[in-house]
């Protein structure tokens, strides 16, 4: 396995794999059942388009050639504090519990470090599994 950042190429090249991943992590939250696989795919164009432009951090977990996770986070200013906000993180749930999550969080975080920021967050949902 390997995680390394994920670059426009690389998303348009995995757009589909990652747009499965983010349905997913979406369907996880109860109340958003109704989400449809389209609109995530056309959420992808949101990553591409931020990726572009430089304001993303993208990081791709892979087994072997297959993307198994992902993490997007952003720069965000909180009150009069630069923090790194974690949009969405996903392990497919075959590779869960083998400590993916953490590194995909770890590489976000020495990111945020690089960029000289010194906080991150991310909210969860209480129905979110």
């Amino acid at each position: 396995m390997r995680i390394e950042p994920i670059s426009v190429e690389m998303a348009e090249k995995n757009k589909s794999e990652i747009a499965k991943l983010y349905f997913e992590n979406v369907h996880s939250v109860v109340y958003c059942s109704h989400y449809t696989y389209d609109e995530a795919y056309e959420k992808m164009d949101s990553l591409i388009s931020h990726l572009a432009d430089n304001t993303a951090v993208v990081y791709g977990a892979y087994e072997d050639e297959t993307l198994i996770g992902f993490i997007w986070a952003y720069p965000h200013q909180f009150r009069e504090e630069m923090r790194m906000y974690v949009s969405e993180i996903r392990v497919a749930e075959e590779f869960r519990n083998r400590g993916i999550g953490r590194q995909l969080l770890r590489c976000v975080e020495n990111r945020a470090k690089e960029m000289q920021i010194s906080a991150m967050y991310l909210h969860m949902e209480a129905g979110n599994t």
